[in-house]
């Protein structure tokens, strides 16, 4: 049977109503017209382009808060594992076995420190060695008025010239009497890592610059046996440099006390020695009580 032409045409009528029916998504024309002399420009950009376009910018901005998030949980994590190893140097130290005779960390009480009196006749002696050149010199003084001879005068006076500069300067007596008083309580020689300090290799402040601090070691000492040694002893400032292994004392006024977790190596003229104010604006720097 022939097919009639209304059920040929019926189908693609119904076909084309579906496409009319359809909402064309026509392209975004921007249309520049600059110059009235020249034809009119047209910019034809995709339908889609702005639905990209918010999508990159949320997925950058979400991206940008989770790196921010990260960033804030590393820091953390970071200064939570810097206090886990500074704990774990000082349990470290408290452990180590020292030499036969030699005193411990943890034997003296920090809070009522010991005052040695000097006897009110006799001499004194002891040794200091410079870690960066291995000079060493026997300072001899008396004991009861604290004054060096004249030979060990000038030695001291050398030995603790500017690393840098090569100056000398005067240094305080009461210096070298803490000294002494480390070096007869251990009965070894002071490794002197660090002395005077001539500008601008320390600050207007530093006592280093004054003759009056000292960065020192002890053989058969770690650094935190020395520290509590010199608490212990009546220093007025001491600072513990657990990365560097050394310990800076000085004859200040007021006492402060404190452990630096970022000076860099040995005697650094950039390590702190400041005050209890400014321990608060260094990161870094942990206020010991």
């Amino acid at each position: 049977m022939a097919t009639s032409p209304d059920g040929i045409i019926a189908p693609e009528l119904k076909r084309l109503r579906k496409l009319l029916a359809r909402k064309r998504r026509e392209p975004i024309r921007i249309i520049i017209t600059t110059d009235p002399t020249r034809p009119v420009r047209t910019l034809t950009l995709p339908r889609f382009l702005p639905v990209a376009l918010l999508a990159g910018l949320a997925v950058l901005v979400t991206v940008a808060i989770v790196l921010s998030f990260s960033t804030w949980t590393m820091s953390g994590t970071i200064v939570g594992l810097k206090n886990r190893v500074m704990a774990m140097m000082q349990l470290a130290d408290s452990v180590a076995l020292p030499s036969p005779g030699i005193v411990q960390a943890g034997m003296f009480d920090k809070g009522a420190p010991v005052h040695l009196h000097k006897p009110s006749r006799g001499r004194g002696h002891f040794t200091i060695e410079a870690a960066n050149t291995g000079e060493q010199v026997e300072i001899g003084f008396d004991l009861g008025s604290g004054d060096m001879d004249e030979a060990s005068y000038r030695a001291v006076r050398h030995l603790f010239r500017c690393r840098r500069t090569g100056a000398e300067s005067p240094i305080d007596p009461r210096l070298i009497e803490m000294l002494w008083q480390l070096a007869r309580r251990t009965g070894q020689k002071l490794v002197l890592i660090s002395g005077f300090r001539a500008l601008p290799f320390a600050s207007p402040g530093s006592y280093h610059l004054r003759g009056m601090a000292a960065d020192i070691r002890i053989p058969g000492l770690t650094a935190l046996m020395v520290r509590d040694l010199a608490r212990a002893s009546g220093a007025r400032g001491v600072g513990y440099y657990p990365r560097s292994q050394f310990v800076h004392v000085d004859v200040r006024e007021e006492p402060f006390f404190w452990t630096d977790l970022g000076a860099g190596e040995d005697g650094s003229e950039n390590e702190f020695e400041g005050g209890k104010d400014e321990a608060a604006g260094r990161s870094g720097i942990i206020a010991d009580p």
